[in-house]
């Protein structure tokens, strides 16, 4: 798949000064929110990114079977089928305990979860926002954000080479992300719980199908190992960690990381079994956050995806709720302008992400208070929430 270009398609610009929406940020959440909005057909939505080109990876390739419905809903489900994404029976941990224990799919009633190719799957949702008459713009990095005295924003965009870009909206969704770049301008306060450094490594396999379509977890005394076989004859191994374990043990570095990975007792012997060609680069690192915004919606205004609350990649629910937050926004919003400016779908909306996330926590603690092998090490001395906060 090309990763030149960040969109299959030219770009093209708005062609009124002002649009209905405008949604800062143009991955899964960002893409989701736009198809929402276009299936309720609200009309002049601009969504609006700052890159240029898609990463050959990105951490964060695992899909639920539930997916698959907001895939239906949102319209491309067929063509994501089509690209050929490694099916998921399921997968299987070491945590808590040195055996593996299973979660199967077999008797899910929506079927097999997924591994993606990332950029593929991001190609296509562009793809498919691009088809239904959206604008794409790639380049655009904000720079200011003003509200407006008839109401709406204006925003000020950077496109290089010195040359600016502004574009007035009724309507302003941020989906940039865990750094919420937008409406953190406006004020709104980001709440962090938690934060994890991965560190990862995306490696060719010479006997990929020799690795079962499972996810494999394992907790460590440094943190926890991921590892998933994806498509294209490759596999995902990555290490959770924090900060301070990570500068300590120097995992950035390569000899340090696979000299950990080589001390897994399942992780270690599953990608063996594939006959890996370690490429001898350093490995790569992803931030991963737990947080939430202390609101989520306001004047006007909207936060979807990581932007407005995000999740420890223990849970594998990162695709999946940027996918259905992102449709929730669009029926928000779209609820919004049917009803002539009332804001209850907008309060709605919160009140339901404001619920999630709290099911969320509670889920986030029962996860790492299962997990004692370690528990003077200290990754795993600050979790989970009530060893942190004395609740």
């Amino acid at each position: 798949m090309p990763t030149g270009s960040f969109f299959t398609h030219p770009y093209s610009h708005p062609g009124a000064v002002r649009c209905a929406v405008a949604i800062v940020g143009g991955g899964t959440a960002g893409c989701a929110t736009a198809l929402a909005l276009a299936r309720r057909n609200v009309a002049d939505v601009v969504v609006l990114e700052a890159k240029t080109a898609l990463p050959a990876f990105r951490i964060g390739e695992t899909m639920p079977p539930t997916s698959g419905l907001v895939l239906r809903r949102l319209g491309f489900f067929k063509a994501f089928q089509a690209q050929g994404h490694v099916e998921s029976v399921g997968s299987c941990a070491s945590w808590g305990k040195p055996e593996l224990g299973y979660n199967d799919f077999l008797f899910d009633p929506h079927g097999c979860g997924w591994h993606l190719d990332r950029p593929a799957f991001e190609n296509l949702l562009l793809e498919t926002v691009a088809g239904r008459g959206i604008n794409l713009l790639g380049g655009h990095h904000l720079r200011s954000i003003e509200p407006l005295a008839n109401g709406g924003y204006g925003l000020g965009f950077d496109t290089g080479n010195g040359v600016t870009h502004s574009l007035e909206a009724d309507f302003l969704v941020d989906a940039t992300g865990i750094a919420a770049g937008a409406v953190r301008r406006l004020g709104v306060v980001r709440n962090p719980i938690d934060s994890l450094i991965v560190v990862f490594a995306v490696v060719e396999l010479d006997a990929a199908d020799a690795i079962p379509s499972q996810g494999f977890l394992e907790g460590a005394e440094w943190g926890w190992w991921y590892a998933a076989r994806l498509p294209g004859g490759k596999m995902t191994v990555a290490l959770a960690t924090d900060l301070p374990t990570l500068s300590a043990q120097g995992f950035r570095d390569a000899v340090a990381w696979r000299s950990a990975l080589r001390h897994t007792l399942h992780i270690a012997e599953l990608v063996e079994r594939g006959r890996p060609r370690w490429s001898g680069r350093q490995p790569d690192t992803a931030v991963a956050e737990s947080a939430i915004l202390s609101r989520v919606v306001g004047s006007r205004w909207l936060a979807v995806g990581d932007a407005a609350s995000s999740y420890d990649p223990i849970t594998a629910q990162g695709l999946y709720k940027a996918l259905s937050d992102g449709e929730a926004a669009g029926e928000a919003i779209a609820e919004f302008f049917d009803s002539g400016g009332g804001t209850a779908a907008l309060w709605a909306y919160q009140d339901a992400l404001f619920g999630r996330f709290t099911d969320y926590l509670r889920l986030w603690e029962y996860l790492y208070s299962r997990e004692q092998r370690w528990s003077q090490a200290g990754f795993w001395r600050d979790r989970p929430l009530r060893k942190r906060f004395g609740s």
